[in-house]
């Protein structure tokens, strides 16, 4: 698929997805339903299989959009993983935001998602919200 891994991909995915989320994580649907349009819109080059992970932080307003541009907090910027996953929630916002999660906004305004392209699998992270206020209010 010109340079990009597809295969299995989406399984690897949803296996990680459900190591990481206990079932009495109050924010396990956030998790879904964020991995769950990134991953639709993340292609994996094959330049970066075997990489160090990659996290990104994002930010959204109240609709969905970005607030301002995702950003890596670790992991090389420039990198073939890092600019797949930046790419990955551009083309992806604005995020469908289904209207009972409009409540729980503080918990999904700031999230810190993981790339983790060394085993082909993508893992949404850590939610912040709390008492962290967004760059640019929506």
């Amino acid at each position: 698929m010109n340079g990009f891994i597809a295969t299995g991909l989406a399984m690897l995915i949803a296996m990680v997805m459900t190591a990481c989320v206990s079932a009495g994580d109050k924010r396990a649907d956030l998790r879904a339903i964020f991995h769950d349009q990134i991953a639709h819109c993340y292609a994996l080059p094959k330049s970066a299989i075997g990489a160090d992970a990659t996290v990104i932080e994002v930010r959204l307003n109240l609709d969905g959009s970005l607030a301002q541009a995702p950003k890596v907090l670790q992991g090389i910027a420039n990198s073939a993983q890092a600019k797949a996953a930046l790419a990955a929630v551009k083309r992806c916002a604005p995020f469908h935001i289904p209207a009972g999660l409009v409540p729980r906004y503080v918990q999904w305004r700031v999230m810190v998602i993981t790339f983790n392209t060394g085993m082909m699998s993508l893992s949404t992270g850590v939610f912040r919200g709390g008492g962290e206020r967004p760059a640019t209010q929506a």
